[in-house]
């Protein structure tokens, strides 16, 4: 099986909903980070397609695998310092969980390990940021080249649309904000289109996200 995705989860029989939900939502980016750069490699794995690393009070040994052909391992999520945290003391502690459930997951089981841990380099040397550029169009007929730019953190997704034409930029504004989950953002939107004097962007769905009138623009 392809490895397509890698995320980070408390244990549902011992931390109610609303944590754990919150809790996902805080490590998404991180976890998104290492799953953009993991997923081009097309890794094939044994009897798995994700790896879920599961946050409990006293973790066993092993990687087993679950579900809907999911391996996860079990790793400490210690609740007192969590809580104690501000958000920006959060990134350290996220790494830390997702990296030791990898590496326990790599004992068990074939891994690109060393490619996830230079994700997680290059996603701490940056700054802890998650930013991407989704699509990029070019609009010849108008002079126009347009770009759905991707940003994850703790908070929200947001995604902006930014128009250039020659190098100049003539718009640059979120188009879309919602919660830090893929479930949610990923099917809003596919591509950006030209439909008549208009900058359409799509969703997976074929309908229109956001429309820009060019003759609005500068």
């Amino acid at each position: 099986m392809l490895l397509r995705d890698i995320s980070l989860f408390l244990n549902v029989d011992e931390y109610e909903r609303i944590y754990r939900s919150d809790f996902q939502f805080r490590s998404r980016y991180l976890c998104n980070f290492v799953r953009r750069r993991i997923k081009p490699l097309r890794f094939r794995t044994e009897g798995f397609g994700s790896i879920a690393v599961q946050g409990c009070r006293e973790p066993k040994e092993g990687c087993p695998i679950e579900g809907e052909k999911v391996a996860a391992p079990r790793v400490r999520f210690d609740r007192q310092r969590y809580d104690s945290l501000r958000p920006e003391e959060c990134h350290e502690l996220f790494i830390g969980m997702l990296w030791q459930g990898l590496e326990k997951c790599a004992r068990h089981h074939r891994i690109p390990l060393l490619e996830m841990e230079a994700a997680i380099d290059e996603f701490r040397a940056g700054g802890y940021r998650n930013e991407w550029t989704f699509k990029r169009r070019t609009f010849r007929s108008f002079g126009l080249e347009a770009s759905l730019n991707c940003s994850l953190d703790m908070e929200k997704f947001v995604l902006t649309l930014e128009v250039e034409r020659k190098g100049v930029v003539v718009y640059d504004a979120p188009i879309l904000e919602t919660k830090p989950d893929e479930l949610i953002f990923a099917y809003q939107f596919k591509d950006v289109v030209l439909d008549g004097q208009a900058l359409v962007v799509m969703s997976k769905s074929g309908e229109a996200t956001f429309s820009l009138d060019l003759g609005a623009l500068a």
